[in-house]
């Protein structure tokens, strides 16, 4: 056993630089992940020397150290988890209270049963709230329920071992004599006892390793101010809907919206107030929306969203809800000033076998349309006869030429008299 004792010892050692190593990276309960592993690490070590170390040191020193590491564990994944992690008080009066219990029946009440059923006890009381926090507080995220289902499984695995090993020192080996010989029995509980550890922290390694990846992912497909979706993801998506709806023969339906007057919102309330509107906008969208499409940031002020299996009718249904909500719901800048918006919207309808960028022209076509003719509504493509909506294009450049003709002579302007 002194074999797998050092084996024990080795990987936890190795593994600790590796916890270590993730302190800078932002993610939860590392730190008391490693410290758990380095407890851990000692108190092996301290096993691994019973033979010629003192008593105390490895009835009451290693228990402690075992304990200590348990209850690092349960504060890790409390805070991985987003539960309100353990204090320091709480598990200094618990760890001061085993060692004056263990230090009794060492010393006052030569017990080995009272200090294995106190220490071992405890430890595994410890790993049974490490599991139940586990199933309880189940994340979201699937790119790491593999990882901790494997936590989750070694957790409880830690907890039946440290039962066992009571029940074995309490009752005796006769308990199990119908179920093995006693040597087997003992060497099998006492390997998978000093082995269970390692391997439980090889699986917090690769959960915190599985949510850094799944954290970068989130990261590069979400635009960081609005959290929609960014435009490559988006269109990524997109296209995966596209093709889906057009091998079922579905229709698609795909809006453009763009948030009206925007330049004048930065103007009034500043870049800050502008990001504000396109947070609050993004939200107010999402919650009316409800899980009905996908939502993604095009560029700027705007916005596309795409929609399976649904006709023209729901479509202008859905985008009127979100033109009344935008414009019923006005954001918040950071002084508190009130920010009143207001979203124009194209739509176009995807046929079966049509083409992904036909669509998204004639929804581009359709917000021109939206625009020219008073903004804060919807238009649908083909709505209209194509001179009508050469002509809303046309009006929509027109003024945008005028706006910049202002522009300019309103700097000229300015310029004069500075030099005048």
């Amino acid at each position: 056993m002194s074999f797998l004792s050092a084996i024990a010892v080795i990987s936890l050692v190795v593994m600790f630089p590796v916890l270590l190593s993730l302190r800078k990276t932002g993610v939860p309960g590392v730190a008391s992940f490693g410290a758990a592993c380095a407890l851990t690490a000692l108190a092996a070590s301290v096993s691994l020397a019973a033979g010629v170390s003192p008593i105390w040191l490895h009835t009451v020193v290693g228990a402690t150290l075992m304990v200590a590491a348990c209850l690092m564990t349960l504060k890790g994944f409390r805070e991985f988890l987003g539960r309100r992690p353990l204090g320091a008080w709480p598990m200094a009066i618990i760890l001061t209270c085993l060692v004056m219990v263990l230090m009794f029946f060492t010393y006052g009440v030569d017990s080995l049963s009272a200090r294995v059923s106190t220490g071992a006890g405890l430890a595994g009381l410890i790993c049974l709230l490490i599991g139940a926090n586990i199933v309880r507080r189940w994340p979201k995220e699937r790119a790491i329920t593999p990882y901790m289902l494997f936590c989750c499984v070694a957790a409880f695995a830690v907890a039946i071992l440290q039962a066992l090993r009571v029940a074995t020192v309490t009752a005796g080996f006769d308990t199990f004599g119908n179920m093995a010989e006693q040597q087997i029995w003992t060497t099998a509980v006492l390997a998978a006892r000093l082995l269970i550890m390692p391997l439980f922290f090889l699986g917090i390694i690769l959960m915190l390793h599985g949510w850094m990846i799944a954290s970068l992912r989130h990261m590069i497909a979400h635009d960081d101010l609005t959290g929609a979706l960014s435009r490559r993801a988006f269109m990524a998506q997109f296209e995966r809907m596209f093709s889906a709806a057009s091998a079922s023969r579905r229709q698609t339906a795909f809006m453009l919206l763009d948030l009206d007057r925007f330049k004048q919102i930065n103007d009034l309330h500043g870049h800050a107030g502008g990001d504000a509107a396109l947070a609050h906008f993004t939200k107010t969208v999402r919650e009316t929306l409800a899980g009905r499409g996908i939502l993604g940031r095009l560029g700027g002020e705007e916005f596309g969203i795409a929609l399976s299996n649904i006709g023209r009718l729901e479509a202008a249904e859905i985008a009127e809800a979100i033109c009344a909500a935008v414009r019923t719901a006005p954001a918040r800048a950071v002084k508190g000033t009130s920010i009143p918006l207001t979203v124009s919207i194209g739509i176009a309808m995807a046929d079966p076998g049509g083409s992904l960028a036909d669509v998204m022209t004639e929804a581009d076509m359709a917000l021109y349309e939206s625009k020219a003719m008073g903004r804060d509504r919807l238009s649908i493509a083909g709505s209209l006869h194509v001179a009508s909506a050469a002509s809303a294009r046309a009006l929509a450049g027109a003024a945008a030429q005028m706006r910049a003709a202002a522009a300019v002579a309103v700097g000229s302007s300015q310029s004069l008299s500075s030099t005048g």
